[in-house]
């Protein structure tokens, strides 16, 4: 079915207020955002480690601290302080002007599975693309799957990955961070490309460049999307979508 840009486009007017954002408060916002909870995180996480394991070496709590199903455990309950410094970030006096300013809103059934449909076909493209690349699979998807050795791991994996995950760096990266360097001289242009740019960056996890252009075409993907419809919760939707057919080739075709 062909793409009706009109239909899907709910508001394209997306960020109508004056440029009032300065773009490197921005920025230093964005580092509070993305590495203050993993620094407290870390921090009591080795508290803890280092009560519980007296008399173990530093190698062996570093090795614990670092492993799969820590860093999942910590992605799991990062949004306790994330949300709170998302809302710090933001200059709203209510949760509605939250939710307007991160774009977060209801969607239209119609248009949530055509953007899926979008979101689908992306997906399809990018795996076929790797494979005729013959692009290795990731060490970290590995390290993953060879986490999953009970339910509760296997069960972790898929709320972490599949559904924290594309929520939490939607609504900071499309929702949030969109919304501010709009407001910037950058506008929306410069919004779409910066937050796609920053999103490749900040996944470390990975080592091929071929999945790193993935990643930011799957950013554009994702902030064009955001910007046709002015709404992030179809970002989310692709999002989760994306994750989620990647764990399912993980667990039955790796």
């Amino acid at each position: 079915m062909p793409l009706d840009m009109d239909t899907l486009t709910e508001k394209t007017d997306v960020e109508t207020v004056k440029p009032n954002s300065s773009l490197i408060k921005v920025l230093l916002w964005l580092a509070v955002l993305l590495f203050v909870p993993q620094i407290l995180m870390f921090l009591g996480l080795g508290i803890f480690y280092g009560v519980q394991d007296a008399g173990f070496s530093d190698e062996a709590i570093d090795a614990k601290m670092t492993s799969v199903l820590t860093l999942l455990v910590m992605t799991l309950i990062a949004p306790i302080m994330t949300i709170p410094l998302l809302n710090a970030a933001t200059q709203a006096s209510n949760w509605r002007e939250r939710f307007d300013f991160w774009a977060l809103k209801p969607v239209i059934a119609k248009n949530l599975f055509m953007w899926l449909g979008v979101g689908f076909m992306f997906w399809g493209v990018s795996s076929l693309v790797g494979d005729w690349l013959n692009v290795p699979i990731e060490q970290f998807m590995l390290d993953v799957k060879a986490a999953s050795d009970s339910v509760i791991a296997v069960i972790l994996v898929i709320v972490t990955v599949c559904f924290v995950v594309p929520v939490m760096e939607e609504l900071i990266f499309r929702g949030w961070l969109y919304s501010k360097i709009a407001q910037t001289k950058l506008g929306n242009t410069g919004a779409l490309i910066a937050t796609s740019i920053i999103f490749t960056i900040i996944h470390t996890q990975y080592d091929n460049m071929i999945t790193f252009f993935i990643i930011l075409l799957l950013g554009l993907v994702l902030a064009f999307t955001r910007y046709k419809t002015g709404n992030v919760s179809y970002s989310i939707a692709i999002h989760i979508l994306f994750n989620s057919l990647g764990i399912v080739v993980m667990f039955f075709f790796m």
